[in-house]
């Protein structure tokens, strides 16, 4: 009898490592989930974050000496108030409030203001050849 009771507990101690074992193995797979899907999400926000980390890792030397903007709308007071218009899957890396809406491809506009306009994107000499 003492026999049986002492595998018994042997049989009850090996199932207690393997439950062990697998909840470790458990705990790793869900940590890793998490750190996938938050590396994820931080991709996602890139575009509306021109400061964030990955989004200057992945730049293309986009600055704020190169934004551009093809449509510029102003206010007409002293000195005016401007805001770029156009809509892209991105917003330039000077701008400070992109919105993006949650499309495919995404739909960004820039929503800051300035006392001035950025230089137009598309050269009016290159449209003129184009078009002839």
């Amino acid at each position: 009898k003492a026999n049986k009771e002492r595998e018994r507990e042997k049989v009850r101690k090996r199932k207690r490592v393997r439950m062990e074992l697998m909840n470790k193995k458990v705990m790793m797979k869900l940590a890793l989930m998490v750190f996938l899907l938050s590396f994820a999400a931080n991709v996602v926000n890139a575009r509306f974050d021109s400061t964030s980390f990955i989004t200057q890792v992945l730049s293309n030397g986009d600055d704020v000496k190169s934004a551009c903007c093809d449509t510029c709308l102003c206010t007409k007071s002293d000195p005016p108030t401007c805001r770029c218009v156009d809509v892209g899957e991105t917003c330039h890396s000077a701008c400070d409030s992109c919105i993006c809406a949650l499309s495919y491809p995404p739909q960004c506009q820039c929503f800051d203001t300035h006392k001035f306009c950025y230089k137009a994107c598309h050269n009016s000499e290159v449209e003129e050849v184009i078009k002839n």
